[in-house]
């Protein structure tokens, strides 16, 4: 689609470290988008691999590049593409996960159409190292929810569009090595309504990305968010804790015994004949861009 400067200018923050296999396919989804008025912080943290090459041949003036020296970490990464940010919305988007091509503008359709909300997130799926679809999730809304610190932390946080002004008041914590998202999200989002739409427009790597370790290590991190949000909702934060220390316990008992993907494929559901035919006509209109 044809850049319109008159068209909301939504950033779009990327960290990415030693990612030259994944980067590509990124990239391309974001130029395939039918709203074109985005503008890309990609933060080069610290790669060894042939990012930076990459990076540094981009050619289309939307994307701006950040390149630490050292590997710094993602905190120190997305705080540094908040930064950069600049218009009226920011999303995110991970350097080996992809967008289906309409997903800015349909969230910019539902912020448009619902002034009074903070967040609008969407469903996700998650594909293979093969690049097939394996599950699909999505808690979504059919109206405006209002979220209070010390609730679930619902809407997917990979998949989310915030308000940008608001977002600047909101640093990251640079002492969270893991589920520094999980943080920040559940502090921008105190008091403030979202909606989180049902349309699947965020396909993330689970299934390659994610190890066994980490998935224990986020759990980890949720849990020393819930004690630290206690004084503010001591109830609340009480349940989710009782609820989290349980998938915590579940997940660290079996883990020796079972592989990752067993704990993956527990995360949402069997995609549809419509999902996977969405999921490659997406692919298809992104790899037109190689």
């Amino acid at each position: 689609m044809a850049y319109n400067e008159e068209s909301p200018l939504v950033s779009v923050m990327m960290p990415v470290y030693n990612g030259i296999n994944t980067l590509p396919l990124a990239v391309n989804s974001l130029l395939s988008q039918t709203h074109a008025n985005w503008f890309c912080i990609i933060v080069n943290d610290g790669s060894t691999d042939g990012t930076k090459e990459y990076l540094d041949n981009l050619t289309d003036p939307r994307f701006k590049i950040i390149h630490f020296e050292v590997n710094k970490g993602r905190p120190y990464a997305r705080q540094a593409a908040l930064e950069a940010a600049k218009g009226e919305y920011l999303a995110y988007l991970d350097a080996d996960d992809f967008y289906h091509p309409e997903k800015i503008q349909k969230q910019l359709d539902v912020f448009i159409k619902n002034p009074q909300i903070s967040l609008v997130s969407c469903g996700m799926g998650s594909f293979n190292d093969g690049f097939q679809l394996e599950r699909i999730r999505c808690n979504y809304t059919t109206k405006p929810v209002k979220y209070k610190m010390g609730q679930n932390y619902k809407p997917a946080r990979a998949a989310a569009m915030v308000r940008l002004p608001d977002a600047k008041f909101i640093k990251y914590n640079l002492n969270l090595k893991y589920a520094q998202d999980t943080d920040y999200f559940v502090r921008y989002m105190d008091d403030k309504f979202y909606i989180n739409i049902e349309d699947v427009l965020y396909f993330y790597s689970e299934f390659n990305s994610v190890t066994k370790s980490k998935i224990l290590k986020t759990y980890y991190y949720v849990l020393r968010n819930n004690v630290l949000t206690f004084k503010s909702s001591p109830a609340k934060s009480a349940k989710e804790f009782t609820i989290n220390s349980l998938k915590f316990v579940y997940t660290a008992v079996l883990s020796p015994f079972v592989s990752k993907d067993y704990f993956l494929k527990k995360r949402g559901a069997y995609p549809d004949k419509a999902e996977l035919q969405k999921f490659n006509d997406a692919l298809k209109r992104i790899n037109r861009n190689d």
